[in-house]
């Protein structure tokens, strides 16, 4: 295989890292002391395999006899805890077991799609059920059915099941592809060693690393016999080997059947609903365009600095445009998603695209902010001025209106009502809450921070303790202190984000208010200068600019960031292209996006699965594991 030394090299950099994360699946050895292709064959044979029909019959009976029970209920805690944690999650040292016959391939696809099932249900179970008593305890409600809900409602059914299926079609596809293609021409150890870069170019190296002696010797060692009379370097090495020799994969797997049953494989997302392909096509897209890129990185081929920090501040750009003027080319619920995280009263983004595309301001919307949509009468101080009173919070204006910006809000509104034309929305309206420009960035980040912070958290501890189980265990204080920071990072990241955003827009349109109310300033002002300020552009600009908050997060995160906005980033492109007639209708568009995406995934993760993030490398290994 062409990739056999890239991935070799990348073992021997990451150590077990490649181990743990199925770092050997894209590598496959020849048995040094095989010299004939019977010899290949009996060795395959003899190799770890999957249980056929019988077989797993038998282990069925076994792990339900009486004496199985017996042996569970006296288990030491600790083994107990390790046997039943093995039975749940994948072990990160477990041993690849390959099929070598179709009824084998049958009971392998079976027990995988099985396995995907019952750990996608466990996860997603899990999460929802952190999410729903989360939503109980700030609506301080509990329904009844809202925690069966989320654990056995008909989403984490369909979720599990389009799992299993993905886990099962590429298991048959990758090991059926695997099965029809024949076995390569052996090679013998006398043609190996003359080949340049092969490794075996010493006596002493073949000794020291696969325990053969020199041709015409006996019959080889194995075990612990090959470790008898060694140095401790040498045992290192051959236990190395042997390592290897235990996760040896079939000679006949091909780096294409990896991409052939990922695009199959992708045929599991007809079990999703409709809704939610297009979403999850996204994301497999680029997940697997960034472990293309990542390959491309590692060969020399392509580098840009920072390209996670661009490839945020490109796709928020675009989001953040959508947002505020074509926010039909964004989910509803995202749409709801960035108005809550924002901080801003939904009618001001009403108010602000009248004013962006007709120029026309609707005064009555400015009434939503007030309760029962009367405005409070203003009232004397004691020295005989009239002044509005504070509002207090609404439905349509959570944290109420100070009397200023009352006033502010009631004199925009006689002058719309005069027929005034408005090219911008005031800042009363975008925090009326806050009557200084300079203490409202503080004020946004104090508010967004606190209110992001128990999903950011939910998202730190959850995987902390399901997904690093052992580490947990071993320093419980040390990952709730890890994850607590993590959580508190992820929540100012959050609020640095939103008030690099509103300090360009409120600047932007602040600068523009002060240009148009002073005559000379406005006779001396290019109108190209005006129509800037008040333009899309500046909204995509700081849009992009929001990208210096992902500086804030930890550099290991910014890439999920990133490929986290860019598929939303990516539909609002596509939607406004066809809006605008620049591409053209693509039927089944999920379902070639998702056969693309994973195609992507699988191949990258059968050459060089340290290519692909933590997390997706992690989720691939616990479904797919080796085989």
């Amino acid at each position: 295989m062409d990739d056999g030394s890239a991935s070799a090299a990348s073992k021997e950099k990451n150590g077990n890292e490649g181990d743990d994360e199925g770092g050997t699946e894209d590598e496959y050895y020849y048995d040094d002391d095989d010299d004939g292709e019977e010899e290949e064959k009996r060795r395959l044979r003899s190799g770890p395999q999957t249980p056929n029909i019988s077989e797993s019959a038998k282990q069925l009976r076994r792990s339900l006899s009486v004496q199985a029970l017996q042996d569970l209920a006296h288990m030491p805690p600790g083994q107990l805890r390790k046997s039943v944690g093995q039975k749940i999650w994948r072990p990160q040292d477990e041993e690849a077991r390959i099929p070598g016959d179709w009824e084998r391939l049958a009971v392998h696809v079976f027990r995988g799609g099985m396995r995907g099932f019952n750990l996608a249900f466990m996860l997603r179970g899990s999460v929802m059920l952190v999410f729903a008593l989360i939503r109980a305890i700030r609506t301080k409600k509990v329904k009844g059915n809202a925690f069966v809900l989320a654990l056995f409602g008909a989403d984490n059914i369909r979720f599990s099941l389009m799992f299993a299926s993905w886990t099962a079609l590429y298991k048959a596809t990758q090991n059926s592809l695997r099965l029809l293609t024949p076995l390569p021409p052996p090679k013998n150890r006398s043609s190996r060693s003359n080949q340049p870069g092969s490794g075996n170019t010493s006596g002493e190296e073949l000794g020291s690393g696969t325990g053969a002696a020199t041709p015409g010797a006996a019959t080889p060692k194995s075990g612990l016999t090959e470790l008898e009379g060694k140095s401790g370097r040498e045992k290192a090495m051959i236990k190395a080997k042997q390592k290897r020799r235990a996760f040896m994969k079939d000679p006949r797997s091909r780096v294409w059947h990896a991409y052939v049953a990922g695009a199959v494989s992708g045929l599991a997302i007809l079990v999703e609903k409709k809704d939610s392909r297009i979403s999850l096509a996204q994301q497999l897209l680029v997940r697997g365009f960034e472990g293309f890129y990542n390959l491309a990185h590692a060969r020399g081929l392509i580098t840009i600095p920072h390209g996670a920090v661009l490839t945020f501040g490109l796709a928020c750009g675009q989001i953040m445009y959508a947002w505020l003027n074509q926010p039909h080319t964004l989910p509803r619920s995202y749409i709801s998603w960035i108005t809550q995280a924002s901080q801003v009263a939904p009618p001001a983004t009403d108010i602000h695209r009248d004013a962006q595309y007709s120029s026309v301001a609707k005064a009555e919307k400015a009434l939503q902010y007030f309760p029962d949509g009367t405005i409070p009468s203003p009232i004397k101080t004691s020295s005989g001025k009239l002044r509005y009173p504070n509002v207090p919070p609404s439905k349509n204006n959570r944290r109420g209106i100070t009397g200023k910006n009352v006033a502010g809000i009631v004199e925009w509104m006689k002058r719309a009502d005069a027929g005034e034309e408005f090219r911008t929305i005031p800042c009363e309206l975008v925090h009326p809450w806050e009557n200084s420009h300079l203490w409202s960035p503080v004020d946004r980040f104090l508010e967004v921070t606190r209110w992001i912070l128990p999903v950011y958290a939910t998202l730190h501890f959850v995987p902390a303790v399901f997904l690093r189980m052992r580490a947990f265990r071993k320093d419980p204080i040390r990952v709730f202190l890890r994850s607590l920071f993590g959580s508190v990072r992820s929540s100012s990241f959050l609020g640095v984000f939103v008030i690099i955003f509103q300090t360009i827009f409120c600047a932007a349109h602040d600068a523009y208010a002060k240009i148009i109310a002073d005559p000379a300033l406005s006779a001396a002002t290019p109108t190209w200068v005006k129509d800037f300020l008040t333009s899309t552009a500046v909204h995509w600009l700081a849009g992009f600019a929001t990208c210096l908050s992902l500086f804030v997060e930890h550099s290991r995160r910014r890439t999920e960031l990133a490929m986290y906005v860019l598929p939303k980033g990516m539909e609002s492109a596509w939607s406004v292209a066809r809006q605008r007639s620049w591409v053209p209708f693509v039927p089944g568009g999920d379902l070639l996006l998702t056969s693309a995406g994973m195609s992507l995934v699988m191949g990258t993760y059968a050459q060089n699965p340290e290519h692909l993030s933590g997390l997706v490398r992690r989720v691939v290994y616990q479904f797919v594991g080796r085989n």
